[in-house]
């Protein structure tokens, strides 16, 4: 077992520490909820906002770029993703392209609890 597990291992054993076993079904089940939702809203997110992971793609050329703070997509690239940004109702992206808030994830994240729950957003 690696170091990570081992650790996620451990807080797990920690905080079932003294619980009734209804106590450690009850946040199995939240767990197992919180999960669920967190891997729906990474889907999610990824649909929706590719342009947060387009640095996973870059040369090293780009990646220095991005690291002296520019965007090494073209011009006519981030226009178009600052108007879908904008649309969307999130941040635009930084100078080197990289996202600055947080907001497209919470969008991801409140859409992947809306679907699980089978209502509407509302």
């Amino acid at each position: 077992m690696n170091r990570y597990k081992a650790e996620e291992a451990r807080k797990r054993r920690e905080a079932r520490a003294g619980l009734s076993e209804l106590e450690i079904k009850r946040l199995d089940v939240d767990e197992d909820r919180e999960s669920l939702i967190t891997d729906l809203a990474r889907k999610i997110h990824i649909e929706r906002f590719p342009e947060e992971y387009d640095h996973y793609h870059d040369s090293i050329a780009d990646a220095a770029d991005r690291s002296r703070g520019i965007n090494p997509m073209s011009v006519d690239y981030i226009a178009k993703i600052a108007e879908k940004r904008r649309r969307d109702g999130v941040a635009p992206l930084g100078d080197d392209g990289m996202p600055v808030s947080t907001d497209s994830w919470e969008i991801a994240y409140r859409e992947a609890e809306a679907q699980l729950r089978g209502g509407s957003d509302d």
